[in-house]
């Protein structure tokens, strides 16, 4: 499953010149395994594109077995997202998935790591992410 476009109300939407666009927002569910989900995010995580993120990261979570969310070439993160990412935890931890998050790149690594904010098992590639999941 893949969305790709910048919504509305993204950052992305009404820039004028293609140089400044960030990278449009999508998200890719893979399984590379019968046991593992892979939800590989990228571009900006804020109010116009968290509802598609919480979307696909819930189906992953129903589909039991372990799941990675490759956080790798997020662009920005609002308050918004930041509060989607908790809900994901939460919902995983509810209902006993493993998760771990990959996250390469120092400002989400400081957002997730080190605003307190409890659960998130970050990780800086997904290989490192698969083999703490067993």
């Amino acid at each position: 499953m893949k969305i790709q476009k910048p919504p509305r109300l993204s950052r992305a939407f009404g820039r004028s010149s293609p140089g400044s666009l960030c990278e449009p927002f999508s998200v890719t569910t893979t399984f590379p395994s019968d046991r593992c989900t892979l939800v590989a995010v990228v571009g900006d995580i804020d109010l116009a594109t968290v509802a598609i993120l919480v979307e696909c990261a819930e189906t992953a979570l129903r589909r039991g077995g372990v799941l990675v969310v490759d956080l790798g070439r997020v662009t920005f993160c609002s308050g918004a997202g930041l509060r989607a990412l908790r809900r994901v935890q939460r919902r995983a931890d509810e209902l006993i998935v493993p998760t771990a998050w990959v996250v390469r790149t120092p400002a989400m690594w400081r957002l997730l790591r080190g605003t307190g904010v409890a659960g998130f098992s970050c990780y800086r590639d997904r290989a490192d992410a698969l083999v703490a999941l067993g």
